[in-house]
């Protein structure tokens, strides 16, 4: 492997990679297909039950909040009606004392309460009219009432007359002989009825806005146990998911935790394969401290996961300063080969971009193979330690393709088979060996790009840019 020497690297971070003028077709089909992977993902199914229940939660608990206050509003009522009714009693039984005064002592001055009495009496009538008006017994009850009481006030007003017109004989004789006794205890009697009434009234009410208080609550309280038992499971499947992403690529470990056993079980499938490897490496490692060193790594390889994804592929894994990517994960697609090609020309444009702008002697480049055909994919290992890999000879082929850029002094290297299934012109990809990569017998021709820019397949792809 060639190695740069007595180089100087920027290890700024990584800028952004902005994609200003993606295909809008492009871009709703993977919106589209996003969504629909959200929509299978079973911690989203959680998170919407856990909404949907805090909802039926806050419903239920507004439902028996209600309830209660009704429970409150009846005993309410049922003050508001004995009042009336105990103020209208009072109201007949001041004009009654009155009269009695007046007629034993001819006193005017005890005439007051009587004369005060009636519409007192008739206003307190009127109030309670309005508070009954919905119950039809108590109406009833009521109208009787008022009867009774303008018989009692027509009796007492009738005595007072005879007084004041100087038959105080007969006015205590019409009192005597009269039957205000048995009109008063009726009174009396209708308004112990109306309050045994309301009494009643107000029990049933409250006994039946208790029962259903309690039943809300008690589904209150079942709904907030189910709410805790999801977000336990929510909790268990993010933690799996977190422990998950440590071994996997994240394109993966949606579709392992959303219970997809086909990469499980593993799967025969054609794919596009792109190894990376970085030179000049070792003098890099020589020449830089063991933070600035570190830093440098992860800029690059922040860059290579930025654009795997813009494109589409997965990055399988890290492998020193190298990288192997796959195009055609979770599923394969009749384009993978063309993103992977176009993700070998950015990714090679990008860490040129990148490497030049620190002004070096002698710039840190890549080597970039690409080969597609049938491999093998899956996950091994155990849930404490999963492992996605990629077996097959078209690994082989594409490792082979990248370790033969040292040798033809190029960055990139695309076998036949890649090209033409990404559908790229023959005239834009330059032929350079039918020779037998290392390692292998058979022969096979591999191109690089004819020109700068060239040999882009012909489909909907972003333009991929770096900031200045």
């Amino acid at each position: 492997m060639h190695r740069a020497s007595g180089m100087a690297v920027s290890t700024a971070p990584a800028p952004d990679l902005v994609d200003p003028a993606p295909d809008a077709a492009s871009v709703r089909a993977r919106m589209a297909a996003r969504v629909q992977r959200s929509l299978r993902s079973r911690t989203v199914a959680w998170m919407t039950v856990g909404f949907a229940t805090i909802l039926v939660m806050t419903a239920i608990a507004l439902g028996a909040f209600v309830y209660q206050q009704r429970g409150i509003d009846a005993v309410r009522h049922t003050v508001a009606v004995d009042g009336r009714l105990a103020r209208v009693l009072s109201a007949v039984q001041d004009a009654e004392t009155g009269q009695r005064g007046y007629l034993l002592t001819g006193d005017e001055a005890f005439l007051l309460p009587f004369t005060e009495g009636r519409p007192n009496a008739d206003r307190q009538l009127d109030l309670l009219r309005d508070l009954v008006r919905d119950d039809p017994d108590q109406k009833s009850d009521l109208d009787a009432l008022a009867g009774l009481i303008r018989r009692k006030l027509d009796e007492i007003g009738a005595s007072v007359a005879l007084m004041r017109g100087g038959d105080g004989a007969a006015a205590r004789a019409s009192v005597a002989g009269g039957r205000g006794k048995q009109v008063m205890d009726a009174i009396r009697d209708r308004v112990r009825l109306m309050e045994a009434h309301e009494a009643d009234r107000m029990e049933r009410r409250q006994a039946i806005v208790s029962r259903i208080a309690l039943a809300i609550w008690v589904l209150v309280g079942a709904l907030a146990v189910l709410f805790v038992l999801f977000a336990a499971s929510a909790l268990r499947e993010a933690t799996r998911r977190n422990r998950l992403s440590r071994f996997l690529p994240q394109e993966l470990v949606l579709r392992l935790a959303d219970g997809d056993g086909s990469l499980k079980a593993g799967r025969r499938q054609q794919a596009a394969i792109v190894f990376i490897d970085m030179r000049g490496s070792t003098a890099l490692a020589e020449s830089l401290d063991p933070h600035r060193l570190s830093e440098f790594l992860s800029a690059f390889r922040r860059r290579v996961t930025r654009l795997a994804r813009l494109r589409g592929g997965v990055v399988d894994k890290f492998i020193g300063d190298g990288a192997l990517v796959v195009f055609g994960l979770p599923e394969p697609g009749p384009d993978d080969a063309a993103r992977a090609l176009a993700f070998a020309q950015d990714l090679v444009a990008v860490i040129a971009r990148w490497t030049d702008r620190a002004g070096p002697t002698e710039a840190v480049r890549i080597g970039v193979g690409v080969h597609y055909g049938e491999v093998f994919c899956g996950i091994i290992g155990e849930e404490a330690r999963y492992e996605f890999t990629v077996l097959g000879d078209a690994v082989n082929v594409a490792a082979r393709l990248e370790q033969a850029t040292k040798l033809h002094g190029v960055p990139i290297l695309v076998s036949e088979a890649a090209r033409r299934a990404a559908g790229a012109p023959a005239a834009a990809w330059r032929e350079v060996s039918r020779e037998p990569l290392r390692g292998r017998r058979e022969r096979m021709a591999y191109h690089t790009p004819a020109g700068p820019g060239a040999g882009r397949a012909d489909v909907p792809l972003p333009t991929i840019e770096t900031p200045p």
